[in-house]
């Protein structure tokens, strides 16, 4: 349609969803509801969302409004060898035939929280099925300030446009190993692509299939113009990777827009058969999370 900011089209109706959702559910409070899973460390005041996929309607918080395409709650899966954290956990399939598995996804800080930081930490729970072998890597949940305009999709960041650092994972190996990182548009990338910034301290970025990891990642931007931003990567509560030279941006304007909740089978070919992961315990937050005791 000629002349319509599909951009404030998408935020009037995230908003529109998000005031029916604090309506009907009479004063809630974003991430409230598992405040009690995080470390004695952890303050209400510092979490700013959080999730564990109990609730049938877990999405409406984060502006949707019916389940995204592809995933699915569960707290058994046998066939896949499934076991799960603490209850339900969100199950994301690759359907065989396609790239996409959870996409369309985020919690937005400005429709959230009224503004954008310039430094966060998000961390998840994370399991790769039994059935998780690809033949090419691809792209995890992660933090980004994309705009609609660059950092994603061969959309080169220039310091002004936009800018991500999104998860990653490498093909599978042999021995049923997962590589994970963090992959980057910023304003000194080379070429049309991004950086992939493999986690490698200490090994402790490469994953098995069939086992739940922690998954912890700090983003801090830049001051615009020089390189001295942040990522930080933990896996089970250890340090797996620092990097801290990044220029992100040139302008104050590009801030931290949203935590992007993506898995997608990056390259040329499409998922040989369906591959299936698990994600739980989404928490977002001004501190430090860190990992939570099992029950």
């Amino acid at each position: 349609m000629e002349g319509v900011d599909i951009a404030m089209v998408d935020r009037l109706i995230r908003t529109a969803i998000l005031i029916s959702v604090c309506v009907s559910l009479s004063g809630c409070k974003v991430g409230q509801r598992v405040i009690e899973h995080l470390p004695p460390r952890g303050a209400a005041d510092e979490v700013i969302y959080a999730t564990d996929f109990e609730s049938p309607v877990w999405y409406w918080e984060l502006g949707a409004a019916k389940a995204p395409m592809n995933t699915m709650t569960v707290d058994a899966d046998p066939q896949n060898k499934f076991k799960p954290f603490d209850g339900k956990a969100l199950r994301i399939a690759i359907p065989k035939g396609s790239h996409k598995g959870l996409a369309e996804l985020s919690f937005y800080f400005d429709d959230q929280i009224g503004s954008e930081p310039e430094e966060i930490y998000f961390r998840y729970y994370l399991w790769f099925g039994n059935d998780w072998k690809t033949v090419t890597g691809g792209k995890l949940p992660g933090i980004v300030g994309t705009y609609g305009r660059a950092g994603w999709g061969g959309r080169r960041a220039n310091g002004k446009n936009g800018w991500s650092a999104r998860g990653l994972f490498s093909t599978t190996t042999d021995d049923g190993k997962v590589q994970i990182g963090v992959y980057s548009y910023h304003a000194d990338m080379k070429g049309k692509v991004g950086s992939a910034w493999e986690w490698t301290n200490g090994k402790r970025g490469l994953l098995r299939r069939n086992q739940w990891y922690c998954i912890e990642q700090y983003v801090k931007l830049n001051t615009p113009g020089k390189n001295n931003g942040v990522v930080r990567g933990w896996v089970d509560g250890k340090p797996a990777f620092v990097k801290k030279d990044i220029r992100f941006r040139d302008v104050p304007s590009s801030k931290i827009e949203r935590v992007w909740l993506e898995v997608y089978l990056g390259g040329s070919k499409t998922a040989a058969k369906d591959h299936h992961l698990y994600i739980d315990d989404v928490v977002i937050s001004r501190k430090y999370i860190g990992p939570r005791p099992r029950k």
